[in-house]
């Protein structure tokens, strides 16, 4: 380790235990300068928190959130130089948090404010094209595997946290009493970056199911083997279309030829 990151960790570790400190005026004066570094510090991690998750801001109040950082912050400090990543395990955090426990909902839409920032950072990609699949037998294409774009962020949430998410996901003006005017059921949800915009898709448990084997690097025939499993009338054509037109998916290997599909 050099010199300047040995001082960068004792620095930071007395930023954090500065209270430690005893002895004489010496440790006094170090104790009060240590503060105001403190205080900037932990400012700015806040405001990062705050722009990393602006939905749980606004549905737990600013003075609410602010105490819930600060919670986080005695036991969490950044380990990346980007503050992108701050706060990954906030979630995590929110679900064990006692003051969250009237707020169930609450930790799924941290979850997804987290897949909003990792679908916005991830690597460019080309989606699949429906003009791909024209002509590919069907006995063909239930063996191929379609890959979720890498984008693409996929949960199941026992709370409709997906909703009151998509409603309450700032910049969007919502009127306070319909923030949580949503139907109280389980929900999945789909996050993804295919054509340079963040997006979400709500997906039933069908949906879900199927989504969940193709990104476990099943076929389709045996994704939609799972997906009749969870809903023996779920219409597959139709939601394979939507995967399709929403981008969930990467280019696929046309069978019988060494190119791949032209890209959108």
């Amino acid at each position: 380790m050099s010199d300047l990151a040995a001082f960068q960790d004792q620095f930071s570790e007395a930023l954090h235990h500065s209270g430690d400190l005893t002895g004489n005026g010496d440790a006094k004066t170090l104790r009060i300068g240590l503060s105001v570094h403190r205080n900037t510090v932990y400012k700015a991690l806040i405001d990062a928190l705050r722009a990393n998750y602006p939905t749980v801001e606004r549905l737990a109040g600013d003075e609410w959130f602010k105490a819930s950082a600060y919670a986080f912050l005695a036991e969490n400090h950044p380990e990346e130089a980007s503050l992108s990543a701050f706060g990954v395990t906030y979630p995590d955090f929110l679900a064990t948090l006692p003051a969250a426990a009237e707020l169930p909902y609450l930790p799924g839409v941290a979850r997804l404010d987290r897949f909003w920032t990792e679908a916005h950072i991830a690597a460019d990609a080309d989606v699949l094209s429906p003009a791909a699949l024209a002509g590919i037998p069907s006995d063909s294409l239930f063996d191929l595997k379609f890959r979720l774009h890498p984008s693409a962020r996929l949960r199941w949430f026992a709370q409709p946290s997906p909703s009151i998410w998509r409603l309450n996901r700032p910049p969007s003006p919502v009127p306070a009493p319909d923030r949580l005017d949503v139907d109280w059921v389980a929900e999945g949800a789909l996050v993804a970056r295919p054509r340079g915009e963040v997006v979400m898709l709500m997906l039933d448990a069908a949906s879900f199911a199927f989504l969940g084997k193709c990104l476990a690097g099943a076929t389709l025939g045996q994704a939609a083997t799972r997906a009749l499993e969870i809903d023996s009338a779920a219409d597959l054509k139709t939601r394979i279309a939507q995967f399709i037109t929403f981008g969930a998916f990467m280019p696929i290997a046309v069978p019988g030829s060494n190119q791949r599909e032209d890209h959108e």
